[in-house]
């Protein structure tokens, strides 16, 4: 990832490598080329939120872009991610890639939908062109995206106690709150090893996939959607987590679907911090759920949600 980052063409960039890994060597071409922030390995400190909150706070520029530690980018991704950045526009979320193979997508955006969920476009299909459009969309990846400093500071950076999987959504939403827009560049190309042989679905541990995606999410939510919404999207929601937990029991997945209950238990146990973070964020909400909504929402058809629930029931994979 570095390697790639390092022969980025067309923009001045500081490079800043932030592990957990307390036995890395900085390779010597790296020397006074990336700066390099060692923190705790354990959460939060050795998860994505934290890493990105630290990192930026040793920036210098005016935007922030971040990358996973899984990718390979052109080099013009980071130029393109930066010509999207115009206007009124806070985040910029890339197009990602398959890095086994290279003409599928990973992701290509994403929108939230009314069961509460984000329908990611791109599913493992083949790209064609069919998301080639600059345009709005609700959040995406943060394999690769964009984010101006400013915001990053106004709002928080991304919220620690999330940790990994949807806090990227999380502040994607929250970009959007603040009546700034979130943008896909089709332009900014990275190759993502996500479910591919370099990275294969056993390095995503139950508990990320299962206790952290349940937990998340429903925090993600209660957060961010304005009361009446929330009063009639939440329960659809949280009814859908139920029904995983129930088909991951009837495929003797005992300890998936016991982590799906305890996302939700979580939740219910720390009401109040889920009430203090709400109103945090709803303290600072500049636009109306509907304003949103009208970029931001899309539901696809019913036979993408079947064809999801019945691969995660089967195989368990979020993605």
């Amino acid at each position: 990832a570095i390697d790639s980052i390092l022969k980025s063409k067309g923009i001045e960039i500081e490079v800043i490598l932030v592990t957990s890994d307390n036995d890395f060597l900085v390779p010597i071409e790296w020397v006074n080329k990336v700066g390099v922030l060692l923190v705790g390995n354990k959460p939060p400190y050795s998860l994505p939120a934290y890493k990105r909150n630290y990192g930026a706070s040793h920036a210098i520029y005016d935007y922030v872009a971040y990358f996973d530690d899984d990718v390979e980018v052109k080099k013009d991704t980071i130029l393109e991610l930066y010509k999207a950045m115009q206007d009124n526009v806070g985040m910029v979320f890339g197009k990602l890639l398959n890095m086994e193979h290279t003409d599928m997508f990973d992701e290509a955006g994403g929108f939230l939908s009314w069961n509460g969920f984000i329908w990611a476009r791109g599913d493992r299909q083949i790209d064609t062109g069919q998301f080639d459009n600059t345009e709005p969309i609700f959040a995406g990846k943060s394999a690769s995206c964009m984010v101006r400093r400013d915001l990053l500071e106004t709002l928080g950076g991304f919220d620690e106690s999330m940790g990994i999987l949807g806090e990227e959504s999380d502040f994607a939403w929250r970009v959007w709150l603040n009546g700034m827009i979130v943008m896909y560049a089709p332009k900014s190309v990275t190759y993502h090893a996500f479910n591919t042989k370099f990275k294969p679905v056993d390095f995503y541990t139950a508990d990320r996939v299962f206790y952290n995606g349940c937990r998340n999410y429903i925090t993600m939510l209660f957060k961010n959607l304005s009361l009446p919404n929330l009063i009639w999207m939440l329960p659809i929601h949280v009814a859908c987590w139920l029904v995983a937990a129930f088909m991951q029991a009837l495929n003797k997945r005992f300890v998936a679907s016991k982590l799906i209950l305890k996302g939700i238990w979580y939740c219910i146990s720390n009401f109040k911090l889920l009430i203090k973070n709400r109103s945090f964020v709803q303290n600072q909400r500049m636009v109306s759920d509907k304003d949103i909504f009208y970029y931001a929402f899309y539901s696809p058809p019913i036979s993408y949600y079947i064809t999801r629930l019945l691969r995660y029931g089967k195989t368990g994979v979020h993605g």
